[in-house]
């Protein structure tokens, strides 16, 4: 019971966790730079020079974007060891394909009753 406790609290705080640093918009803006550099290489007319420059830029671009989402995923990783330390068998309910489920549903439940609430 205590686990299911915080399965759901533990969700409720880690969707909120993401909505509030808008990881889907990282995560888009990510691949948004994938596909501008994929089209750089298929332009045959650009000097290569300015496709030295331009993927130099995108480079950048792109490695402080994917380090924002590795340290969400960090900070993520570390609630939930911390959270397991309330309870030993929390990261084993995690891991498993019940716990999985168990997430996914409070996490689609949780995203009806939040936008439902929010036109309010």
């Amino acid at each position: 019971m205590i686990n299911q406790l915080l399965l759901i609290c533990s969700a409720v705080i880690i969707y909120e966790f993401v909505t509030y640093v808008e990881l889907i918009k990282i995560v888009q803006s990510n691949l948004k730079i994938y596909q501008k550099i994929l089209k750089l290489f298929k332009f045959q007319k650009v000097s290569d020079f300015r496709k030295e420059k331009l993927i130099f830029n995108y480079s950048k671009s792109l490695f402080i974007i994917s380090m924002k989402i590795l340290v969400i995923i960090i900070i993520i990783f570390i609630f939930v060891v911390t959270v397991n330390l309330l309870s030993n068998s929390f990261l084993n309910l995690i891991i498993s394909f019940v716990g999985v489920f168990e997430i996914s549903v409070i996490f689609i439940i949780y995203h009806k009753v939040r936008k439902k609430n929010a036109k309010l």
